[in-house]
């Protein structure tokens, strides 16, 4: 088969699942609380679909692969991040959904709002965080330019088919909801597993003679990738894998998509069922990593980072079976984008125009999210086309950011009822400065420790100063206290469910 043959059949194929799944998940999505977190009802199975759709996208199946090629053994701080973050997501998130069926939140911005009693500052957070998920976005958009730049093999315009895939990722997004892209989640990850058994399968057998050769390879010819700090990337050593997998383990659950997703879960013991599963992920990183190293050794090294499972695909598959697998890839490339999407466009029309315009309907404040869908998507394409880099590069500095929200949602928000808005307000503007000062400077990592976490550190001391030295919210309770009572309502409401109350305290 062609290569335009084998991209066009791929790219039908990928927005007719698109379309479907969000036709058929188009129920219950008259109001934005239907739309965005499926008015709170999400099932175990679509929830686990939904979460691993979020963690596992364009960066796993594309960007890991060329971070172990191009870094070596630092890719492992992925495998690491996700098992921290998954302990913490355990304790963190029925906490936020409860609090969130609670008091009506379906943002992260609306819970900061109520939580410091301070509307301006739910604006600032609303649009900082929606400006730094524009780079998830573009993490994703990434992921398809190298899938149409390898098997396209020059028969389309990377450009024009980004284009065209967000296009029709935004129509689905507009139709199907949070329930639509988790049915569409479902289609991804199974496509995604199947592609990475396939290539971690057949790439030892293709390039090497079996599993044992393989690695026998790494030992001999490359051993120096299997070190910290290893040749490939000099700086990335012990101290920055112990900091980076603190950073964005800490920082996976502030990204603002996750409070959408873990609002849209049914009880708080689906999310902790989640928590407890969600780590079976991680055999595929540990499969795409492999992959990544295999790499190095069968094609050697000047290749771009991203372009290395594509091009190790197309010299181990047959046309036929290069169809599925793309289509697997660019859906984990679009999928994973629809909540972050939808996310992006609540923040701006719940957070920023009706918070400054309250007297707007409900009704027009839902249609402006979804319309908001078209020229978010855009932005992110416009960033693409201009800075491109390497996708693990475009998410650590991302999560950088997103972690200065640590203090705010979880020291201040759920633990410790004496911090402010001011306290909150100056931690933020210190955390993001740091992070752009070190980063701007080339001085990431500083000393070894990734710039994320000195800027985290330099915010919490901001955060707890101010917050001490300036009056607390009159509105400000003990979470704890507060999730106590819920529990108990729980309990009251539903006696079916008082077994299972008191441990989502």
């Amino acid at each position: 088969m062609s290569p335009l043959v084998i991209l066009s059949c791929a790219i039908g194929l990928t927005f007719a699942i698109l379309i479907v799944c969000a036709w058929a998940g188009r129920t219950k999505n008259q109001n934005l609380e239907g739309w965005l977190v499926h008015h709170r009802g999400m099932g175990s199975l679509l929830l686990w679909f939904l979460l691993g759709s979020e963690i596992y996208t364009a960066f796993t199946f594309q960007g890991l692969a060329g971070y172990s090629y191009s870094k070596g053994a630092a890719g492992f701080y992925n495998v690491a991040q996700n098992d921290v973050a998954y302990a913490i997501a355990f304790l963190v998130l029925p906490c936020i959904w409860m609090l969130g069926k609670k008091f009506g939140y379906v943002t992260q911005a609306d819970f900061i709002a109520h939580r410091y009693a301070s509307k301006p500052l739910g604006v600032f957070v609303a649009l900082a965080t929606a400006l730094i998920m524009i780079a998830y976005i573009d993490l994703n958009i990434e992921g398809l330019s190298a899938i149409f730049r390898i098997l396209g093999d020059g028969a389309i315009s990377p450009a024009l088919g980004n284009v065209l895939a967000f296009v029709v990722l935004a129509c689905a997004v507009f139709i199907g909801g949070i329930r639509g892209n988790a049915i569409q989640s479902v289609i991804k990850d199974l496509l995604m597993f199947a592609a990475v058994a396939a290539l971690f399968i057949a790439v030892p057998l293709t390039f090497f003679h079996g599993f044992g050769d393989m690695y026998s390879s790494f030992t001999q010819r490359i051993p120096e990738y299997f070190q910290l700090p290893s040749a490939p990337a000099p700086k990335l050593g012990p101290v920055w894998l112990i900091s980076t997998v603190l950073v964005t383990g800490v920082g996976q659950w502030m990204w603002p998509q996750w409070f959408g997703t873990a609002f849209t879960a049914s009880s708080p013991t689906a999310l902790k069922r989640q928590a407890v599963l969600m780590p079976f992920y991680q055999i595929v990183k540990v499969a795409v990593l492999t992959v990544g190293f295999a790499a190095v050794v069968a094609l050697g090294t000047g290749l771009v980072g991203n372009d290395v499972v594509m091009h190790m695909m197309r010299e181990v598959f047959p046309g036929w079976v290069l169809v599925l697998i793309a289509i697997a890839a660019m859906l984990s490339a679009i999928v994973p984008a629809g909540p972050i999407v939808m996310t992006s466009a609540s923040l701006l029309s719940r957070n920023v125009v009706h918070a400054l315009k309250p007297d707007l309907p409900a009704r027009t404040v839902f249609t402006l999210t979804r319309v908001l869908v078209f020229p978010l998507i855009g932005a992110a394409l416009v960033l693409t086309l201009v800075a491109p880099a390497l996708i693990v590069s475009v998410l650590l500095v991302a999560y950088a950011f997103i972690t200065q929200l640590f203090p705010a949602v979880i020291v201040g928000g759920i633990f410790w009822k004496r911090a402010t808005k001011q306290g909150v307000l100056a931690g933020l503007i210190v955390g993001w400065g740091v992070t752009a000062g070190l980063m701007l400077s080339h001085h990431d990592p500083l000393f070894g420790v990734n710039a994320g976490l000195v800027a985290l550190v330099a915010n919490l001391v901001v955060f707890a100063a101010v917050s001490v030295c300036t009056k607390p919210s009159p509105t400000a309770e003990d979470v704890g206290s507060m999730l106590r009572g819920i529990a108990e309502e729980s309990r009251v409401t539903d006696p079916a469910k008082s077994r299972l109350a008191p441990s989502s305290t």
